[in-house]
């Protein structure tokens, strides 16, 4: 193969944020798993707050995916153009995403905002439900500012009519 250099990628928050979300979702899931069996009984706090930790833990999943470009997209069709339509496609196709995530920060933030005017109560927990909801916006603007910096990333590889790679996100390849 030949000797590449390996490249530190610098950690950023979001990627300890995603651990500290999957280890507390383990050790919430553990607890429940205990008290059911060992116990025979049940703590619903458990139940509820795994599940609202489990659904911030999918959104930074979709956030680290979009910083490191390595979202999932269909590339059977774009693969096969020229190298250099290639990118050109890649880079339209993220140009509507950034538009969508926009719009759907949009529309949550102001769904978020009447959320704190009328609150929802969650069952077990007692707490404001719109602290669940937030990772919406949050989550999807963050994914827009990463995948937008790919994007002037590509256009600057495309005027300096350099290969856009695709990356393979496949898991051992």
């Amino acid at each position: 193969m030949g000797n590449v250099p390996e490249i530190k990628k610098k950690r950023g928050f979001e990627d300890y944020i995603a651990a500290f979300l999957l280890i507390l979702l383990t050790v919430l899931l553990s607890i429940q798993v205990f008290v059911r069996f060992a116990m025979g009984g049940g703590l619903a706090w458990t139940e509820e707050l795994s599940r609202y930790v489990f659904i911030w833990s999918i959104y930074f999943g979709c956030i680290l995916a979009a910083k490191e470009d390595k979202h999932i997209r269909v590339t059977a069709l774009v693969t096969a153009l020229p190298k250099r339509w290639e990118g050109i496609i890649i880079t339209v196709s993220d140009i509507t995403w950034v538009a969508f995530n926009g719009f759907i920060v949009f529309h949550s933030g102001k769904y978020i905002m009447s959320m704190f005017r009328y609150p929802f109560i969650s069952q077990t927990m007692g707490f404001n439900i719109v602290w669940v909801y937030t990772i919406i916006p949050l989550g999807y603007f963050m994914m827009l500012v990463y995948v937008a910096r790919m994007i002037f990333i590509r256009i600057k590889k495309i005027m300096h009519k350099e290969d856009v790679a695709i990356i393979d996100s496949r898991l051992g390849e």
